[in-house]
C-alpha cells in the first residue's frame, strides 16, 4: 500500500507542471488582431506587394513606427477619455 501511494505521488508531482502550463498558455494574435494590424501597415503606406529590394527594410522601419506612433496616440486618447470620465463620476 505504501508503494502505490508513493507511486501514485510522484505521478502526481510529475505531471503537475504539465498540467499547470497548459492552463497559463499564452495565446497568440487573433485573426481580427491580425487582418488589424495589416490595415494599420498599409494605412501608413507599407505594401509587401511592391518591395523594392534595396529599400524594403527601411520602407518597413518607417511603416511601423507610424504605426506605433499611431497605437500610442489612440491608447493616451483613450486614457484621456476614460480619465473624464472617471472625474465625472467624482462629482
Amino acid at each position: 500500500m505504501k508503494r502505490k501511494l508513493q507511486l501514485v505521488l510522484i505521478a502526481i508531482a510529475i505531471s503537475a507542471p504539465m498540467l499547470a502550463s497548459a492552463q497559463t498558455s499564452s495565446q497568440g494574435l487573433t485573426r481580427e488582431q491580425v487582418r488589424q494590424e495589416a490595415a494599420d501597415y498599409a494605412a501608413a503606406g507599407y505594401n509587401p506587394a511592391r518591395m523594392n529590394p534595396r529599400t524594403w527594410v527601411d520602407d518597413a522601419h518607417a511603416a511601423s513606427a507610424k504605426v506605433t506612433l499611431a497605437k500610442a496616440e489612440r491608447t493616451s486618447s483613450q486614457l484621456a477619455a476614460n480619465k473624464s470620465d472617471d472625474n465625472a463620476h467624482c462629482n
